[in-house]
């Protein structure tokens, strides 16, 4: 079924994971992949606009048959290693990028590459990814201060996405990507144990000291220990031990410089 993900291109749209709720992206079933280099309107998951020029930035979204509620915590997780796993194929050779829990893509610099939304209607999951891929960030537009693109982490990454049919062809690569990764999380088992062994060998977070503030105005330092089963964040903090963060509870989690 992986290898078979349909992949529908559609020229320009607002929002990849928006218009999967309209027709006649409402009625398809899944799995299928959702894919534009010309997103009018995405935006992240605090509601912060995601978009570069036209034809320079890639936004796609994978609607996958609705999972078991225990591990769907981590299907937002699992999207990200798809990204690393993608560029890895894309240009073999090049460095990865860096990934921040729960799904950010950064350069090493740490700034912003790709942004992962991750909801679920009543019988898709529903994984939405915007990537910036290569030219100028347009860094006076709001919530693209601290974005950058693929092709700066290497020139190999730039070479590899030279012109449309490459950048197309990438989508493809990273939906098939999400496809296998979401198997994997599936199937649960062994896979799915290496899995979250990779993810945690990846992650920047895990094992840094990390900022938390939360939507009830505290804001504490902790350092970050793991990942549990439900794909939230295991911290420990002197005063409030250990303890586990979810992402919608939680507006900054980074490693301190």
């Amino acid at each position: 079924m992986t290898d078979l993900l349909r992949i529908v291109y559609v020229d320009s749209c607002t929002s990849t994971l928006d218009i999967l709720a309209e027709p006649p992206y409402d009625a398809l079933e899944a799995p299928f992949a959702l894919m534009t280099l010309d997103q009018r309107a995405g935006h992240g998951r605090q509601g912060r606009r995601w978009q570069n020029r036209p034809g320079e930035s890639l936004a796609l979204t994978v609607a996958w048959p609705l999972p078991a509620p225990e591990f769907r915590g981590w299907y937002p997780l699992a999207t990200a290693l798809a990204v690393l796993d993608a560029c890895a194929e894309l240009a073999p050779g090049a460095p990865l990028p860096r990934m921040k829990w729960p799904n950010d893509i950064l350069t090493p610099e740490g700034e912003k590459i790709a942004g992962i939304l991750v909801r679920a209607d009543s019988r898709r999951l529903l994984a939405g990814v915007g990537v910036n891929l290569v030219g100028e960030i347009e860094r006076e537009r709001e919530g693209l201060e601290g974005a950058q693109t693929l092709a700066s982490v290497d020139s190999l990454y730039g070479d590899a996405l030279a012109g449309s049919d490459e950048r197309r062809e990438f989508g493809a690569i990273l939906s098939q990507s999400i496809a296998r990764t979401f198997s994997v999380v599936d199937s649960g088992g062994v896979g799915f144990r290496n899995l979250q062994t990779r993810y945690a060998v990846n992650c920047l977070t895990i094992g840094s000291r990390v900022v938390v503030a939360t939507p009830g105005g505290a804001k504490y330092s902790a350092r970050a220990l793991g990942v549990d089963a439900a794909g939230r964040l295991l911290v420990e903090n002197a005063e409030r031990g250990r303890h586990v963060l979810d992402a919608a509870d939680v507006h900054l989690a980074r490693p301190r410089a």
